[in-house]
């Protein structure tokens, strides 16, 4: 679907793909989705996974049907360029949060002289870490509320131990104002707990200045439309084979509207434990999930993407 699509005629089309938007700073995850929405005439738009309102950068919006793929995508890698400042805290990690520490800058300068070596130590070790004690001060929910909201009206809460993997790591630019990272990590690892983490182990507060990220799976920022783009109406609504890397199988032309009607057909092969059923066409024609029972039947339907 080309952008002037989205301009002349709204109502015909239907709403199936997938949104690349650069989030900007400021401006928080469900703000962009509604946005989306608004500007685009869109009935379903869906995420598949926040960025802190601190944070800039690649966005996956779903819409409509597709939104059936929001899962898909949230333990996918991610990649980020962090600005970090050092001898600055907050209680989030970043520009957001309430000031916990902030020191002068002779006292910054006097330990980076003094601790620099100690610093090179902590970044080269970062790589090996594998778990990660998220951020008192984030989304993540304890009892169907927030675990920020939670923590700032002093509510105390067992803290949320999780695996990670860190499978890229560098740090360049190291001054007493702070340095870059860029990170490629597995999905649901905090960069702002990172930070805090490699603060606390060189003994000095620190914080991120700034987040963006850069790709998600194999997406990449440079395939995003701007935030004034988006304003305007002229973004591109990509096809979701263009978007997914799911396996597929593609089933013959006569046994298409089987699959419409929801009536399993007989598959010569199962490759992997989620999988596409496609038209000759390429067309999607169902999102499904093999069900451990053997046979050619032995997969079910999460979901099929009817003609409209």
């Amino acid at each position: 679907m080309n952008p002037s699509d989205l301009q002349e005629n709204r109502q015909i089309r239907t709403e199936l793909g997938f949104l690349l938007l650069d989030k900007p700073v400021g401006m928080t995850s469900s703000d962009l989705v509604l946005k989306a929405k608004k500007n685009l005439g869109l009935r379903k738009v869906g995420h598949t996974g926040t960025l802190d309102k601190a944070a800039s950068g690649l966005m996956v919006l779903p819409i409509g049907t597709s939104t059936s793929f929001s899962q898909f995508f949230l333990g996918k890698d991610k990649e980020y360029v962090a600005q970090v400042q050092l001898g600055f805290a907050t209680d989030s990690g970043d520009r957001e949060g309430l000031v916990l520490e902030d020191w002068e800058i002779p006292r910054i300068q006097k330990w980076f002289e003094e601790s620099k070596s100690r610093l090179e130590e902590v970044l080269a070790q970062v790589p090996s870490w594998e778990e990660q004690v998220a951020p008192e001060v984030s989304a993540l929910k304890v009892g169907g509320q927030r675990r920020a909201k939670l923590f700032r009206e002093g509510v105390s809460v067992p803290p949320s131990i999780r695996k990670i993997k860190i499978f890229e790591f560098e740090a360049y630019d190291l001054c007493p104002e702070g340095f870059t990272i860029k990170a490629r990590v597995s999905g649901g690892t905090y960069i702002r707990k990172l930070v805090i983490d490699i603060g606390e182990a060189c003994g000095i507060p620190m914080s991120l200045r700034a987040l963006n990220r850069t790709k998600v799976g194999k997406l990449v920022l440079d395939q995003a439309d701007t935030y004034e783009a988006l304003l305007l109406g002229k973004v591109t609504i990509h096809p979701p084979e263009e978007i997914l890397d799911i396996p597929s199988v593609e089933i013959p032309s006569t046994e298409v509207k089987d699959v419409f009607h929801g009536k399993k057909i007989r598959l010569d092969w199962i490759p992997a434990q989620e999988f596409l059923l496609t038209s000759p066409e390429g067309e999607i024609l169902a999102y499904c999930r093999r069900d451990g029972l053997p046979g050619s039947l032995s997969y079910k339907y999460l979901k099929v993407f009817s003609k409209i």
